[in-house]
């Protein structure tokens, strides 16, 4: 995730090793525009015409009803990028992107990249909310507004990455019957262990806007008969019970640490004897300079007034919350996340 300037000859290696280059400008002009790049190739549509076959700059602005000379620099530096490859004056999408841009892929992650414009708005935010420490909350927009089908549609693409080998790393008790889903927007967590074991069922609980479009995301799965899903705010409503297992995926980091203690209280005393906690989100590492943590970090404290935590302040939560008994699972395909058991 960081960016680099790449030189092309011993002199620019030398003036950046003399400091005699301003990587700083480097990477405010050109991160930025990496970015907005990306994301104009999937708004534009450039990626899913391109999927169908190579084109010219100008027959991919007549189909698109672009500007000629506009859409030959953008794809001029998505080639650059790596993400095109050009022959002559045609281009194509390369073949090892076509599994993330590809609209037919199983794997397309386009709409992840059409989200990144509302986070780009958040990002225009930064100077004031640490100026006045009063960040906002993304989780408070209007149910019915468009932003929530481009943020849990891109939340289930990157999840459907990840599920199954979570699926396969997490252990739930012989024959599960019912499974608690807290905030899991999509459903696809709840899904994919659905589908490992046959005796699951599975409730996902989360807010309204996000409810309405996990309900046709699943149904689209054809797996509406196994998971549903109740609106509510985890943090205050029933959560029913008593369940074989609860997923805690990706909402510590949208949480309080007081909030993360009372939530674990509250899970506590609605599982099933023997019943499992998973716990799976981003981590900071206190002895690893990881860039993609620190601005995971930012990026929380930005949208929810919360940060991206240790795992020593989650194994610190669970003891505080009553758990004695917690382990961390090995994930292989699932970068700067971890995902963790605990039982009562």
């Amino acid at each position: 995730m960081q960016f680099r300037i790449r030189p092309t000859d011993w002199v620019e290696y030398l003036a950046l090793w003399l400091n005699r280059a301003p990587v700083p400008v480097a990477e405010a002009m050109f991160g930025m525009g990496v970015a907005r790049v990306v994301m104009a190739g999937v708004r534009l549509g450039v990626y899913a015409e391109l999927a169908r076959g190579p084109a010219t700059a100008e027959v991919l602005a007549e189909r698109l009803g672009l500007d000629p000379r506009g859409t030959g620099h953008l794809l001029a530096s998505l080639a650059a990028l790596g993400h095109l490859r050009r022959r002559g004056d045609r281009y194509a999408l390369r073949g090892r992107l076509r599994r993330w841009l590809d609209p037919a892929s199983p794997t397309y992650v386009g709409t992840f990249l059409e989200f990144n414009e509302d986070q780009w708005a958040w990002w225009s935010h930064l100077e004031e909310a640490i100026r006045t420490g009063r960040s906002f909350d993304i989780h408070t927009v209007p149910p019915e507004d468009p932003f929530w089908r481009r943020y849990v549609t891109a939340m289930y693409e990157l999840a459907r990455l990840a599920a199954p080998e979570v699926a396969r790393r997490l252990r739930l008790p012989r024959r599960p019957r019912r499974l608690l889903d807290l905030g899991g927007g999509h459903g696809w967590y709840a899904a994919e262990l659905c589908q490992r074991y046959p005796t699951l069922q599975a409730t996902v609980l989360d807010l309204r806007g996000s409810v309405r479009i996990g309900r046709d995301i699943i149904e689209r799965a054809g797996m509406s008969d196994r998971v549903t899903f109740v609106e509510g705010d985890f943090l205050r409503d029933d959560l029913g019970g008593p369940y074989d297992g609860v997923l805690c995926f990706q909402v510590i980091h949208h949480l309080t640490p007081a909030q993360n203690v009372e939530l674990f209280r509250r899970v506590r005393r609605v599982l099933a004897p023997g019943g499992t906690l998973a716990v799976l989100d981003y981590f900071a590492s206190p002895r690893l300079r990881r860039p993609e943590a620190a601005f995971l970090g930012l990026h929380f404290y930005l949208t929810s007034a919360a940060s991206t935590y240790t795992e020593a302040d989650l194994r610190a939560w669970l003891r505080d919350a009553g758990w004695d008994r917690f382990r961390r699972r090995r994930l292989r395909r699932v970068p700067v996340q971890a995902l963790y058991e605990a039982w009562q």
